[in-house]
């Protein structure tokens, strides 16, 4: 018969209850330590034995260094495909962030979440998410956005945290022709911000020259857009400050999203047609027209149909 060792958790019944038993304890009291003699006398062993399938699973990494933590899908259930399977073969910064993104993942490439909740569907405590939020967004693996309630100018609260899973991948600074194209891209992205008027022509000259700083770095046009609120139709009291704090907030590259990296997808996002205007809603990444490569109403075009397209990302 093989030793131990070499059969899977899959394929081990006292695995199968070590793992239960950790994982019961992780929902009923996680700021609890379960010994290693409490954990034999719920599952029936004893303390050799089950220091030896909890010595089993760590190999296997179903459970973290601590002995105690059940990472990733669980014994005997698969990854749902998509985003979880991508989050389960992610190297995170530890096996307990790993934890954390398997479950941010089985909500979605992208979200809504309490820290309360997420700490609920990982099996761990809340001040875990706490400690280990920080090193996921430090990896460029997931981005979070607070969103506060807001009613006539006064903060009254938040609501869930919007996530993005991203591939800590960044895109590559722009070379060569699409470098040249830089100048001419940053003036019509400038015009498309709709609330960015009543400025003086030097005001706009350095609003264009800090959004060209953004593209050759390798920040596609449809992010940068969405950076500057560019389909608000609203007033800024100071359109040159305000634009110049938003693009503060950027860093200094765009990290790809986790789902446009495996899909090739994006989520599904509403875009004016850079040609005709019109709005229309895409799931294709980079610049897209509303015909996808093409313009559908080039007769209606507010620049010129023949001007030069670069795919940014």
């Amino acid at each position: 018969m093989a030793p131990h060792r070499d059969i899977s958790p899959d394929d081990c019944p006292n695995c199968h209850k070590v793992y239960g038993a950790l994982e019961e304890h992780q929902t009923a009291d996680p700021e609890k330590w379960l010994t290693t003699e409490a954990l034999g006398r719920i599952i029936g062993l004893k303390k050799r034995a089950t220091q030896d399938h909890l010595a089993h699973l760590f190999a296997h990494s179903r459970i973290d260094a601590d002995r105690r933590t059940p990472l990733g899908g669980g014994i005997g259930q698969p990854l749902l495909p998509g985003a979880q399977e991508w989050a389960a073969n992610i190297v995170a910064p530890d096996p307990t962030c790993a934890k954390c993104l398997v479950a941010l993942a089985a909500i979605g490439w992208e979200g809504q979440v309490h820290m309360e909740e997420l700490a609920k569907i990982a099996g761990v405590s809340l001040r875990t998410i706490e400690r280990h939020r920080p090193h996921l967004v430090r990896a460029d693996l997931v981005a979070f956005r607070p969103v506060p309630i807001r009613e006539n100018g006064k903060n009254l609260g938040r609501r869930p945290d919007r996530f993005t899973l991203l591939s800590g991948f960044t895109t590559p600074r722009l070379e060569g022709a699409a470098l040249e194209a830089v100048p001419a891209l940053s003036e019509s992205i400038i015009d498309r911000v709709r609330w960015f008027v009543g400025v003086t022509d030097e005001e706009r000259a350095l609003a264009a020259k800090s959004v060209a700083w953004c593209l050759r770095n390798g920040w596609p046009e449809e992010a940068l857009l969405r950076a500057l609120d560019a389909t608000e139709n609203r007033q800024a009291y100071r359109p040159n400050g305000y634009l110049d704090k938003l693009l503060r907030k950027l860093p200094a590259q765009y990290v790809i999203p986790a789902r446009q990296m495996v899909t090739q997808r994006t989520a599904p996002r509403r875009l004016d047609c850079a040609i005709c205007d019109t709005p229309f809603k895409t799931t294709m990444p980079g610049h897209v027209l509303c015909g996808g490569a093409v313009c559908l109403r080039p007769e209606l075009a507010v620049i010129p149909p023949a001007a030069t397209v670069y795919k940014l990302a």
